[in-house]
């Protein structure tokens, strides 16, 4: 799925949506809180291509921007299960932040604890147009059947090492989770990605 106000996030999450045979993403006005949150339920991967905050004063209210509003971390804690696979192309989603008695809360934790394997997503802010073909190599290794860590280690090296942005945006990308298995068959009985209906 592509939010609002990244210039290339809806031609990359059409992109992708072809790499893995799916007809059309969310994008635009259809991108809402209800769409994503109902498509991401048990799907076998999920990507959001969006502006993401980090809120370390409150972290439940880190939010990733839709069409509707915030899409926060508090609001994916009440999903009864997530995908799969969660690709989350905005910056800094893949931070933590460690509140007392040293609990993890952000994006990443948040997903892991409603079932989701594996999450991709960037530590540091990442620029848009830089980020798009990571993304997109990414997903065609995902596509293959590569497993994840190995999907985004491939992307990250295919960068142009003379691009300084792309070579930043890349390197800001981590795999937390099971990463070393493969994204699940689309015979495993789930629905199709999320972000990306049937």
């Amino acid at each position: 799925m592509a939010g609002p106000g990244l210039p290339g996030a809806e031609a990359e999450a059409a992109l992708i949506a072809a790499t893995h045979g799916i007809p059309a993403p969310l994008v635009g006005a259809d991108a809402t809180h209800e769409r994503v949150t109902d498509a991401i339920r048990g799907a076998r991967l999920a990507h959001l291509g969006v502006h993401g905050t980090v809120r370390a004063d409150n972290p439940l209210f880190s939010a990733l921007t839709l069409a509707d509003g915030p899409l926060t971390v508090y609001d994916l804690e009440r999903l009864d299960r997530g995908a799969d696979t969660v690709v989350i192309a905005a910056c800094d989603a893949g931070r933590n932040v460690v509140l007392a008695g040293d609990e993890l809360l952000g994006f990443s934790s948040a997903f892991l604890a409603r079932d989701t394997r594996h999450v991709v997503a960037s530590v540091v802010p990442i620029p848009d147009a830089e980020t798009a073909p990571i993304m997109i190599a990414l997903h065609r290794s995902l596509a293959r059947g590569e497993p994840v860590a190995a999907a985004l280690a491939g992307a990250q090296s295919g960068v142009d090492p003379s691009d300084a942005a792309a070579v930043a945006a890349a390197a800001g990308f981590v795999c937390v989770g099971v990463g070393v298995s493969p994204v699940a068959p689309a015979s495993a009985g789930m629905p199709a990605s999320a972000g990306m209906p049937a």
